[in-house]
């Protein structure tokens, strides 16, 4: 009988130092992470066409006020995406993300992992391209701005991309 209960309280002390208290391998999400990963971003087409024609002003002088309405904003905003960071469902350890075009039955969606560079200021995004079995090369986009109502995130290109809470 002692044998029995000894050989029992191994398998159980065995059972918890393998599994752990569950927290051990949680990814730890600083304020800005929280932030980040706290709503679905929707692309602001209108608040990105703003951007850039901002920009063309800044450089060639040239003023073009573009801005969707009706049923143009409407196609636009069913064909632009969204942007999900969080916490891998899978492995709790990890950041993923996804990116989706589209709504319904039309959209298409792209998972991946993502993590800050070492004082947060931009997010470094990798893919897996299954087709070739490989790490596709990282995106990194530096962080122009990050509030609960916007998120502006600029590309190695210079290009800014303008997100908003959906």
């Amino acid at each position: 009988m002692k044998q029995t209960i000894s050989i029992f309280l191994t398998i159980v002390i065995f059972a918890f130092v393998s599994c752990g208290d569950g927290n051990s391998k949680k990814a730890n999400l600083s304020e800005k992470g929280e932030l980040l990963t706290s709503v679905t971003w929707k692309y602001d087409t209108n608040a990105s066409i703003k951007g850039t024609t901002d920009d063309l002003k800044d450089t060639t002088g040239i003023t073009a006020d573009i801005e969707l309405k009706d049923d143009v904003k409407a196609i636009g905003d069913f064909l632009t995406g969204t942007l999900r960071f969080g916490v891998d469902t899978n492995d709790p350890s990890k950041l993923s993300y996804e990116r989706k075009y589209g709504k319904g039955i039309f959209s298409i969606s792209t998972l991946g992992w993502w993590e800050f560079n070492e004082d947060e200021t931009s997010v470094i995004m990798r893919e897996w391209d299954d087709v070739n079995k490989k790490e596709l090369p990282p995106e990194t986009k530096q962080i122009v701005k990050l509030t609960k109502d916007q998120l502006i995130l600029k590309e190695e290109s210079g290009a800014e991309h303008f997100y908003i809470p959906q």
